[in-house]
């Protein structure tokens, strides 16, 4: 039977993009350079001459209202890039649509949101993705593998960095939703489970919204994880170091280059650098052509949104919080 249904599988995925600001601009340049497994038929943005500069870029079509263009175009797959404050909404209606959706991080701002989006996509049967990119980082990918073959021992300690100056697409949520929640799921993704607890400082210096954190994370065994995160910093710095009772592992998100210590040597193995986008978008498009399964769900943008709302509430109330399961 599977062999039949491979047999009749579309070769070419009709992809659409909803947001054509800085990212979604990225998003739509990576489906036009993934033409042998899809086709980007049409850009949306609420700002016309910015929908029609990126539909001339890639030849498709351009649209003011999403309503629009899911009626007209039926595309079978779709990219949110839109600000965070609209996903919820965005994303439902595609999912209603029956039309597969990826939708950027945080996939909402509230996780009561997120349980409605997910629950709505299991019903229509539809592949929904949350944007966690850094876990289709090649840098990432290669300390998971370096955990699961215990080059590290017990994990005892992970620290991430991720500072840069304020990026000015950024306008309805703060540091702790646009920012620390790539290191919360990275953390996830490596350690297979999430934290019983969270402690953080947060403060808003220059913007709307927290602007700097410093985050503690506590998880059943010893583990413990700290996320520094500011818009302030001049130079952008995105790095992770992975403490165990073996060996430590460092790792520079932006190169992908990784550093290995241990009692007897320090090595850097040699890697090619590969676009995490390009890596995730072609995933999101296989999984909707039925070709793998996704490896990261809706209920995996859910925790990381529990997470994060349990960082705001510890800043807010000065204490520790325990997070539900």
């Amino acid at each position: 039977m599977w062999d039949w249904m491979v047999l009749f599988m579309p070769d070419r995925l009709k992809v659409a993009l909803i947001g054509c600001g800085f990212w979604g601009s990225n998003h739509a340049r990576v489906y036009f350079e993934l033409d042998d497994i899809c086709e980007l038929i049409a850009v949306c943005d609420i700002d016309k001459g910015r929908a029609e500069r990126v539909a001339k870029r890639y030849g498709c079509r351009a649209y003011t209202d999403y309503r629009e263009l899911l009626r007209n175009c039926r595309p079978e797959a779709v990219s949110v890039c839109t600000p965070s404050s609209t996903h919820f909404e965005i994303a439902y209606e595609i999912v209603r649509s029956g039309v597969d959706v990826l939708v950027e991080k945080p996939m909402c701002t509230s996780t009561d949101d997120a349980l409605k989006l997910v629950s709505e996509a299991e019903r229509m049967d539809v592949v929904l993705i949350p944007g966690h990119i850094e876990c289709f980082n090649p840098g990432v990918r290669r300390v998971k593998s370096m955990i699961e073959e215990g080059r590290l021992g017990d994990i005892l300690m992970l620290t991430a960095k991720r500072v840069s100056y304020w990026p000015e697409r950024i306008g309805d949520v703060g540091i702790v939703m646009d920012t620390v929640i790539h290191d919360i799921y990275v953390f996830r993704y490596l350690l297979s489970e999430d934290p019983v607890e969270v402690y953080a400082v947060a403060g808003r210096l220059m913007h709307r919204f927290e602007d700097y954190v410093g985050v503690i994370l506590r998880y059943k065994g010893s583990t413990i994880g700290f996320i520094e995160a500011n818009w302030m910093t001049p130079r952008k710095v995105r790095n992770l170091t992975v403490t165990g009772s073996n060996a430590i592992v460092s790792l520079d998100y932006l190169t992908q280059e990784i550093v290995y210590e241990n009692k007897d040597s320090i090595m850097t193995p040699i890697a090619r650098w590969d676009e995490p986008l390009k890596l995730e978008l072609k995933h999101f498009v296989e999984a909707s052509l039925g070709r793998c399964k996704p490896e990261i769900t809706g209920y995996d943008g859910v925790e990381a949104l529990k997470v994060c709302e349990a960082i705001l509430e510890s800043s807010r109330m000065h204490t520790p919080v325990r997070l539900k399961r």
